[in-house]
């Protein structure tokens, strides 16, 4: 992905687009799929959600009440591009995530670990 957006740079540069293009078309939001894990859960990203795809079952998300397939579509402190910064962040750090399990919205309280291990698919 990091090549593609290099050749895309280096193309605008050919045509003469000026640097603000450019500094934009780097700062693009990852693409839909891009994983994102921490506090014992490993999820995707799914266009403004990201999709929960497995639980640590023992882990901080799990206890939380979160389930593989729910949705986070919100949380308090950022944009959902930087949940996964914030899953490995400080210990006993609360995140408060926005989830959507089918046509269900509620609001989860995450408190992180020492280790806020991620999982592995």
């Amino acid at each position: 992905m990091i090549l593609s957006r290099r050749f895309l740079m280096v193309g605008l540069t050919s045509t003469g687009f000026s640097f603000a293009a450019l500094r934009a078309a780097a700062a693009a939001p990852a693409p839909a799929g891009a994983a994102i894990s921490g506090a014992g859960l490993s999820g995707r990203r799914l266009g403004s959600s990201i999709e929960i795809l497995s639980l640590d079952p023992l882990g901080p998300a799990a206890r939380s009440g979160l389930r593989p397939g729910d949705r986070v579509v919100d949380w308090v402190g950022g944009d959902l591009l930087q949940l996964g910064q914030a899953l490995n962040g400080a210990p006993e750090s609360r995140l408060i995530l926005t989830v959507m399990r089918g046509v269900r919205q509620r609001q989860v309280q995450l408190v992180l670990e020492g280790d806020n291990q991620t999982v592995r698919p």
